[in-house]
């Protein structure tokens, strides 16, 4: 087993002396072939912008990264770890190449190019912070030739636990509390400004679940999830009466009710909407009165309020039933001798399908 701490050696660098590593494995995602760029060749200054082009692709999301360290400054508490460059540096200087932290370094540099030409201003502290930082030296000379890509693959494939959901709206909601605007706080946490406004909603709407004196002791992270299916669907938003400047839902006796779905009730012990995707077909039979009228009964369900709401709405599956009743009319003697077990398996399971809807039918209406 190999000891990688003790190949790891913390040394202070700056940022011209680092070279993004231009057969860096990820650039495989764009797409191209990866054609190895010789070591004698790093420092070329064609290849490293070229390099730093590619690093600025979307898919590695290097802009938002930038955009962090923008507003926070660059907090090196996960280290950079680069190698001694074996080429021939022309001014003498050492340079080192990056093994983990390609996007940090392209970021930093996007950074300086944009002070440059006027497009952002640093001071010198600020500068300082940018361009020198402790990293870590590999020793390359004791360290196993796998060892570029294992450093890599500890975070990026065995990878740090990104966090949940609801821990980045708390800490969205925190950072917006502190006085960030709400851009501020999106770029801070890598996320775009749209998803960190959800986030922060979706935070508040459990604040506000919490405070509620005969729910509240549910309103769990677990729930967060919730919420988040809510805030997508406009009809429960505007049913619900989302107000932004209140930072609330107004409408306290629909929201009552909805509290009452998501939690456990009744001898059974089981929610109306069991689980947070059961969101999506609440707001599909919320704007019909029948639906919901068989939902809200004491034995109602989902299941039963979506069987009322198709009994009423058939447009969506009639045609489908039509279709399908006339491909069965149209298969031959010589095609229906044909058929294999998989297709006989197919058939099978439609009428069984169309006996249970009947019979739900029946059994659904002799209940109003």
């Amino acid at each position: 087993m190999v000891d990688f701490a003790n190949l790891l050696t913390p040394i202070g660098v700056k940022l011209d002396d680092l070279l993004l590593d231009p057969n860096n494995p990820r650039f495989s995602e764009l797409g191209e072939e990866l054609n190895q760029v010789p070591e004698g060749r790093f420092a070329d200054e064609k290849v490293q912008a070229s390099t730093f082009e590619k690093m600025k692709a979307p898919i590695f999301d290097v802009a938002e990264l930038r955009d962090t360290i923008k507003t926070i400054g660059f907090l090196p508490m996960d280290r950079i770890v680069v190698r001694k460059w074996k080429g021939q540096p022309a001014d003498g200087k050492p340079r080192y190449v990056v093994i983990e932290g390609n996007r940090r370094v392209t970021a930093l540099r996007w950074l300086l190019s944009l002070h440059d030409v006027g497009k952002e201003t640093f001071d010198e502290c600020r500068l300082k912070n940018l361009t020198e930082f402790e990293g870590l030296l590999l020793n390359d000379e004791s360290a196993p030739s796998t060892a570029t890509l294992v450093l890599p693959g500890l975070r990026h494939v065995s990878g740090i636990k990104e966090w949940g959901a609801y821990q980045k709206a708390k800490t969205v909601y925190a950072l917006r509390k502190s006085g960030l605007s709400s851009q501020e706080a999106a770029q801070s946490l890598g996320l775009s400004t749209r998803a960190a406004n959800s986030a922060y909603r979706c935070f508040l709407a459990l604040e506000q679940m919490k405070g509620d004196e005969e729910y509240g002791d549910y309103a769990e992270p677990k729930m967060y999830t919730y919420f988040d299916e809510i805030f997508r669907r406009a009809n429960l938003r505007a049913w619900l009466d989302w107000s932004d400047d209140k930072e609330h839902f107004c409408a306290e006796e629909r929201l009552k009710e909805v509290y009452s779905w998501m939690v456990p009730q009744g001898e059974d012990n089981v929610a109306k909407l069991p689980e947070s995707r059961s969101i999506r077909e609440l707001s599909a039979i919320l704007d019909d009165d029948d639906a919901m009228r068989v939902f809200r009964a004491p034995d109602g369900t989902l299941e039963r309020a979506r069987i009322r709401f198709e009994v009423d709405h058939p447009v969506d599956w009639y045609p489908k039933v039509l279709a399908a009743a006339s491909a069965i009319r149209s298969l031959t003697p010589d095609t229906l001798r044909g058929l294999d077990q998989t297709t006989l398996d197919s058939l099978n399971e439609l009428k069984a399908r169309i006996d249970q809807a009947l019979r739900d039918r029946a059994s659904l209406l002799a209940s109003i």
